[in-house]
């Protein structure tokens, strides 16, 4: 085993030392440019980031400024062939200064391009430091340093995944990998198992290191053994059983760079496999959605990264990712760190779950090493609510319950405050104990419900197609299936979604059968709802209750009791997690019930049932 290792090396070695002497141009003819956003990347390819950053508070010593080097992803749905060329986006926050400076290799000629987007090509293997100084308009300053590797790539160590290299060191890994799809890609593509119109065009996506550069490729294996794609006299593909493994019986060299290996996701390794240190151990971690979009961003049909990169999970620079993401926030961090998600899912204590910088980006949701989960889901079928309630049988729904709740017990705060602790609302996502008519503090009453209990099927309906002519129907990528949303921001909305269930229904905000705000009208379900709240927010100041625009939204009186308490919460509860559309029944009876308790009225309409 030491002495296949050793062997492989020597040949990496040698295939190191030649691209020193060339630079292999990316723009290569007929192919968009790719980043992979991996911090190990292979030589001869180009890497690109962008800045953000965020201002010193009023006591810089306290609250300093900060800054960020956010990889930034070029895909081959955004057919960029020349990055020269490309438009470059607008800066992620205005106000800053930005400087930025590169340190290469020995040997390298890299320089930093571009403007709001810094790229620059990898042309010999080591390490590259990319800094970035920022300065904010009282000339406070912040710096971030990342560094980038290029090397060449290891490959399986044999003909077969079976023979994984990287299993030497990481067994159990290697062993879920191997039941996933990507381990057998090329093997059922050339075998014709994976689709009768597979073709040669395929396998950039379906090898380990096919693109640019000379890094000892799937593509630069292929050229140099002479492997073809195999084809009959007239240019149709043979595809047929055996076909992968006389492949790799002939051409034992290309097949070590053959289906989706570990590489194609963590950057090349021979850095890692012979000079790593736990310090710096030279191969990709990363959770950026550039690394599933290499492969996985191209229309018609892969188009999941697009929908993402329009969804409130794709706000890179989101307070959501950078506020609540450090050490004084460790009870936060299982939702609002991609990493931290991760840690919680595994079942780590609050403690160990990490706090770095990290959004919602494909792999923390799926699993890309284990297939056991439908759609390689880190969470499913059941989620447990913060008020105890056990939920089961959820299936993919459990992802986003894990998340999307209280993360707070209305019984637990009333109860607390009530014996003279702090009283505190819900947070902001509340859809998981509205569609299970549970969360709102209900003074041990018993409420009707007509929750919806299904995430996917509405935020996660089939986005829609295209006309006729072939022409996108509004709303395309823009609603439904990975961008989560049910309505974009010119108001198109997935009401196909809801039709599945309301027929004819031609508006997700449809009227209500009653008047329960007691106005005189039968309005819209969120117009009903917004009623309600109005008037419990005047119950409850007239109970001496201060309600701010801000944190903590809400002064209460120091002579509160169970009432004001519970009508508090309720109020801050049904402005979470679209209340009116997940549970209309439940969020009407309980802004009812509190304004019952507080003395107030909502006119002669009758209550909930």
């Amino acid at each position: 085993m030491t002495r296949k290792v050793l062997l492989i090396a020597a040949v990496l070695m040698i295939m190191a030392a030649a691209s020193l002497m060339m630079v292999s141009a990316q723009e290569e003819e007929g192919h968009p440019i790719i980043t992979t956003n991996n911090e190990v990347v292979g030589v001869g390819t180009y890497v690109a980031h962008r800045a953000f950053a965020e201002a010193a508070g009023e006591d810089p010593a306290e609250a300093p400024a900060e800054a960020y080097i956010l990889a930034y992803t070029v895909h081959a749905n955004m057919h960029v062939m020349e990055l020269a060329e490309m438009e470059q986006p607008a800066p992620l926050a205005e106000g800053f200064t930005y400087e930025w400076s590169l340190v290469a290799p020995e040997g390298s000629a890299a320089a930093l391009m571009g403007d709001t987007v810094q790229y620059f090509m990898t042309d010999v293997q080591g390490r590259y430091d990319l800094t970035l100084v920022v300065t904010d308009e009282n000339g406070n300053t912040a710096e971030a340093t990342k560094m980038i590797y290029a090397t060449t790539y290891v490959g399986y160590g044999g003909q077969n995944p079976t023979d994984m290299q990287c299993g030497y060191c990481h067994e159990d890994m290697v062993a879920a990998w191997l039941e996933t799809g990507h381990s057998d890609m090329l093997i059922r593509g050339l075998d014709g198992t994976l689709s009768d119109h597979y073709g040669e065009g395929c396998i950039s996506c379906h090898t380990t290191g096919y693109g640019p550069g000379e890094n000892g490729g799937f593509d630069d294996l292929q050229a140099e053994y002479g492997w073809e794609f195999p084809v009959d006299e007239e240019g149709h593909a043979v595809l047929e059983e055996g076909g992968y493994a006389a492949f790799a019986e002939a051409y034992p060299e290309v097949a070590e760079l053959a289906n989706i290996q570990c590489e194609s996701c963590h950057g090349p390794g021979y850095l890692h496999v012979m000079e790593a240190t736990r310090r710096e151990p030279m191969i990709s971690r990363a959770l950026n959605y550039g690394t599933c979009a290499q492969c996985h961003a191209e229309e018609p049909y892969h188009v999941y990264p697009l929908q993402w990169e329009k969804s409130g999970h794709g706000d890179i620079v989101s307070r959501a990712f950078t506020y609540p993401t450090d050490e004084d926030h460790a009870e936060c961090v299982r939702c609002h760190s991609g990493a931290g998600f991760i840690d919680f899912a595994a079942g780590e204590d609050v403690e160990d779950q990490r706090v770095d910088y990290q959004p919602i980006t494909c792999a923390v949701c799926h699993d890309p090493h284990d297939a056991t989960n439908p759609n390689q889901l880190r969470v499913v079928d059941t989620a447990v609510l913060p008020d105890g309630t056990e939920l089961t049988g959820l299936g993919a729904n459990a992802t986003c319950m894990s998340c999307h709740n209280a993360r707070r017990d209305a019984n637990s705060i009333v109860s607390g405050a009530l014996e003279g602790g702090r009283f505190s609302t819900p947070h902001y996502s509340t859809g998981a104990e509205l569609m299970h008519a549970t969360g709102g503090y209900s003074w041990g009453m018993e409420l009707p419900s007509s929750g919806h209990n299904d995430c996917i099927g509405c935020h996660m309906a089939e986005t829609p197609g295209r006309d006729e002519d072939g022409n996108d129907l509004p709303g395309r990528h823009e609603i439904g299936e990975h961008t989560f949303s049910i309505v974009n921001e010119e108001g198109v909305a997935n009401v196909a979604a809801c039709q599945t269930c309301h027929t004819g229904l031609t508006t997700i905000d449809f009227e209500s059968a009653r008047d329960y705000d007691g106005d005189g009208a039968y309005e819209s379900v969120t117009a009903e709802v917004a009623g309600l709240q109005e008037l419990l927010q005047a119950a409850l100041e007239a109970n001496g209750v201060v309600v701010l625009g801000h944190y903590p939204y809400l002064e209460l009186p120091e002579d509160a009791g169970e009432d004001i308490f519970g009508a508090a919460w309720n109020l801050k509860f049904s402005q979470s997690g679209g209340s009116a559309i997940h549970n209309f029944r439940y969020t009407v009876a309980l802004l009812q019930l509190s304004i019952d308790k507080l003395g107030g009225t909502y006119g002669d309409s009758l209550p909930m049932r």
